[in-house]
């Protein structure tokens, strides 16, 4: 297997892993538990817009750094270092999706001081997304790995809220529509910098990530 094949293989089974975890935790069941439209709005926007501006922009800048001390930004690596600013620009404008959304429903959200409920669970996921020392080692547990979770906790919200607020749903779609360019990023620079020899390791980053994305996930939806 070589290191597309593995890149493939890699985000095929976490997609299809998180897809069936947040079916299981974050569903109609769940936003049922929360109250009205407007009290699952009020409850989740906040926090998925923490979760979009600080786990999409933290790793990616990293990567970027990393790219900077190990690869070629100025000339190789040139398309990496510019996928990685348009994830975090993506990142930035889901973030003030939310927040937006979120003060229309009167739950106003300063990113800069809005603590989650859940905010140790959550920096433990953070951190396992980007406390690594290499660009691909970030993609593995990034892109590649459960960020994938983000556009499917998000396409559960829209569905939810389809019936409902079909304007709210409907902005909440544009922000999974982004999700493929990031994954692409990751995969690039998984290709790029990536060996087979380091399969083994990157298969237990990835398994460290998903670990912490499903503790932060079971803590939040079980609170």
């Amino acid at each position: 297997m070589d290191v597309e094949e593995f890149t493939a293989d890699l985000t095929t089974r976490n997609r299809e892993r998180m897809k069936e975890t947040v079916d299981q935790y974050y569903n109609e069941e769940y936003f049922g538990s929360l109250g009205d439209p407007e009290d699952v709005i009020a409850n989740e926007f906040p926090y998925r817009g923490w979760r979009e501006f600080f786990f999409g922009c933290l790793p990616a800048n990293r990567q970027i750094s990393l790219i900077t001390e190990q690869g070629d930004p100025w000339h190789r690596d040139r398309d990496l270092v510019v996928g990685l600013f348009k994830q975090i620009r993506d990142e930035v404008k889901h973030a003030r999706i939310y927040t937006n959304l979120a003060a229309r429903f009167g739950a106003e959200t300063d990113l800069a001081t809005w603590t989650p409920d859940t905010y140790d669970e959550l920096v433990a996921q953070g951190n396992a997304s980007m406390n690594w020392d290499a660009p691909h080692h970030i993609s593995a547990a990034f892109q590649c790995g459960t960020e994938i979770q983000a556009a499917f906790m998000t396409e559960n919200l829209a569905d939810y809220l389809q019936d409902y607020y079909p304007d709210v749903a409907r902005s909440l779609r544009d922000i999974v529509a982004d999700e493929g360019d990031h994954v692409h990023a990751g995969r690039l620079t998984m290709h790029r910098f990536a060996s087979p020899d380091e399969f083994g390791r990157l298969e237990e980053i990835s398994q460290t990530k998903y670990e912490a994305a499903l503790a932060s996930l079971v803590a939040h939806t079980e609170q």
